[in-house]
């Protein structure tokens, strides 16, 4: 099965993506070369050096293409039906998504986000695209997080199930995710799920938010792999206290935590998925084969 592996970049981390090594310390890392290996350049100052940089890992091999984001996005929208007027004030949260299997050509793609590193190498690939392939209730496959805080649960406070060395969730991160590239292109990006806007209040209307209501609304799961954990930059400010957060957007941001903690935490799972955020997931309707 072929994986193109695809990086979003922007201003802040295009330098350290386009410079030499980046690509192929990925591919170290994950022990596996994919076969295609794409840099999305998105909402960068000098697109003129971005460009440059790129081209210099192409022609050196490191990488086999790039593609400016804003080149796609018309067929993006047209794609999933889509108006700008869905992109609201941050276009670039949702774009790179959409944007990401026009540009791939390979049965299944990985996302990375710019900033992740696994805390030791390993091939979790693999057995990740056997469980994509054998069981239809997993949309995509992703990585064992450290909790962000302390008292955070991490993966197990969001697990509903077990399925070997993989834990199903509701779940979606774009830090890192596995999904097979026909499953995306007819994912419907203009579903609703409560659940899933609570979860991400702090970066509403973005393209992990999208995803999970899919992902919710049609009770699929992701397939977390345990044994393998990855890191990222948890130093900076949320991307909406980077990018200005309007007296709004704070408001709304701390409403929605409280409908999370004291609501759609405490719905009854028979309420599936798109509700109750750890619904159960024999509430899924895909059967597992194989």
């Amino acid at each position: 099965m072929s994986v193109t592996l695809a990086v979003n970049c922007y201003e802040r981390t295009y330098r350290q993506v386009l410079a030499p090594g980046y690509f192929p310390a990925i591919e170290q890392m994950n022990a596996r070369t994919f076969e295609q290996v794409i840099a999305l350049i998105n909402n960068v100052g000098d697109p003129r050096e971005a460009q440059d940089r790129a081209a210099a890992l192409v022609d050196c091999g490191e990488i086999t293409g790039f593609e400016f984001v804003s080149d796609w996005v018309p067929a993006a929208l047209q794609h999933w039906r889509l108006g700008h007027r869905h992109f609201r004030r941050r276009p670039y949260l949702l774009d790179y998504g959409l944007v990401m299997p026009l540009v791939s050509s390979s049965e299944y793609i990985l996302g990375w986000d710019a900033e992740t590193v696994l805390e030791e190498p390993a091939d979790w690939v693999s057995p990740s695209l056997d469980l994509l392939g054998s069981d239809s209730r997993v949309l995509h496959a992703s990585l064992n997080w450290p909790p962000a805080r302390p008292q955070d649960a991490g993966v197990e406070g969001d697990a509903v199930a077990r399925v070997g060395d993989f834990l199903l969730s509701w779940g979606f991160s774009d830090q890192v995710f596995l999904i097979s590239r026909k499953n995306m292109l007819a994912t419907d990006m203009k579903t609703f799920s409560p659940a899933a806007i609570a979860r991400h209040a702090p970066h509403p209307y973005t393209f992990e938010f999208r995803m999970e209501s899919y992902q919710r609304a049609s009770r699929k799961v992701r397939a977390t792999y345990e044994p393998v954990r990855y890191r990222t930059n948890l130093q900076i400010d949320g991307v909406l206290d980077r990018t200005g957060k309007s007296q709004y957007e704070g408001f709304r941001t701390e409403a929605l935590h409280r409908v999370e903690y004291h609501i759609t935490r405490q719905l009854p799972s028979r309420l599936g998925p798109r509700w109750a955020r750890n619904a159960s997931i024999s509430q899924a309707r895909g059967t597992k084969q194989g």
